[in-house]
């Protein structure tokens, strides 16, 4: 017999695909690691699990360790939710999911909200931002940062939400995705998955990024096997840069940074762990990674997701399109033979409500 126990073993070990039509007019060689067929739908899962296994150790930030009964608490825009929820389901945890109230300008419930409610949790839309800011702090912020993403404090009041609960409910633990360890060392074995896969032969390597666990933990897991990739790659979508500031659509290292916009409203606001904690870009950015960062629309993400469906049969979403048309770019200037990695983040479900206009978000 031959059977698993728990949804949760049906996580990672996930195929690697060379694109063999998409890439057949580059001289390098492209894959992508189909992470869309984990069990939530996306590579989130990995990390998802490695951050409640965690928590049940005690391995939080303040030590906190999550009891039998306990809550699982995380703000989120896209795939941690599902993937939080789904974990929390298969452990038997209760979940609470903020979603951010920008996602839901129109009132409707999407595809998304739709898979993450599949799994029973508790799911909220995040507090205005001025509940933690007054409207003259918010605007007085705008105006020091005319460039800033306006839907960066819709983010912070989300994760000054979970702040809260966590310290309300002593049965809570906040995951925090952004500043917690066990979400790159989750994303690890991704690395030394790809490494197996190719026999270590990877020229260039590199996927969507926002918080940076998943980039960062693949580059992670290939150098315990003793490989720095000659090229790393950071695709994120155009105009919603939240952790960092870049100069355009293709950066080298030098010419991006980290944004301190970011810990100056999580200050205002009170949401302490933001300010005294390293978050895990700033650990990406310290270890050399990545060597550039590309910027990628949505129509660019949307024609790139919609030739892997249609032309390599891949039901994937808009990341995933988004870290393609990256990586035939990067395929593009290597030699033949060359191997170019990237990842299917995630299914293409959770974009059905945003049909023909759906959105890169990361």
């Amino acid at each position: 017999m031959n059977y698993i126990n728990s949804i949760t073993e049906a996580i990672g070990k996930t195929p690697l695909l060379k694109l063999n039509k998409i890439g057949k007019d580059v001289p390098a060689n492209v894959f992508v690691k189909l992470e869309h067929l984990n069990p939530s739908g996306s590579y989130k899962d990995r990390m998802a699990l490695s951050m409640v296994e965690a928590a049940e150790k005690g391995l939080t930030w303040n030590g906190k360790k999550l009891p039998s009964d306990g809550t699982v608490v995380e703000a989120s825009a896209g795939n941690t939710a599902p993937a939080v929820a789904m974990v929390c389901a298969a452990k038997g945890y209760k979940a609470r999911l903020v979603l951010y109230r920008y996602q839901f300008d129109g009132g409707e419930t999407t595809a998304r909200m739709k898979i993450i409610q599949a799994f029973g949790p508790e799911v909220s839309i995040s507090s205005e931002p001025t509940t933690y800011l007054s409207q003259e702090q918010l605007e007085e912020i705008f105006a020091q940062h005319p460039n800033m993403n306006r839907d960066l404090p819709h983010v912070l009041a989300a994760k000054m939400d979970c702040y809260l609960a966590e310290q309300n409910d002593p049965k809570c633990i906040w995951v925090d995705q952004i500043y917690n360890e066990h979400n790159y060392i989750g994303q690890m074995n991704m690395g030394r998955e790809i490494y197996d896969q190719l026999d270590g032969k990877i020229d260039a390597i590199g996927c969507s990024v926002s918080a940076g666990g998943s980039f960062y933990g693949i580059c992670l897991g290939l150098e315990e096997k003793g490989l720095r990739v000659p090229l790393t790659f950071g695709v994120v979508p155009e105009g919603s840069e939240h952790y960092f500031e870049l100069q355009g659509v293709e950066n080298d290292r030098g010419e991006f940074e980290i944004s301190d916009v970011q810990s100056k409203i999580c200050e205002t606001m009170g949401l302490k762990k933001w300010v005294t904690e390293k978050p895990i870009v700033n650990l990406m950015f310290e270890a050399g990674y990545p060597d550039k960062f590309f910027l990628v629309s949505d129509e660019e993400a949307r024609n790139m997701a919609n030739r892997l469906c249609q032309e390599e049969g891949i039901y994937c979403g808009m990341s995933s399109g988004a870290n393609v048309a990256i990586a035939l770019k990067i395929a593009q200037r290597l030699e033949p033979g060359s191997n170019v990695v990237s990842v299917i983040v995630d299914r293409r479900d959770r974009y059905l409500s945003e049909y023909p206009h759906d959105k890169y978000v990361v």
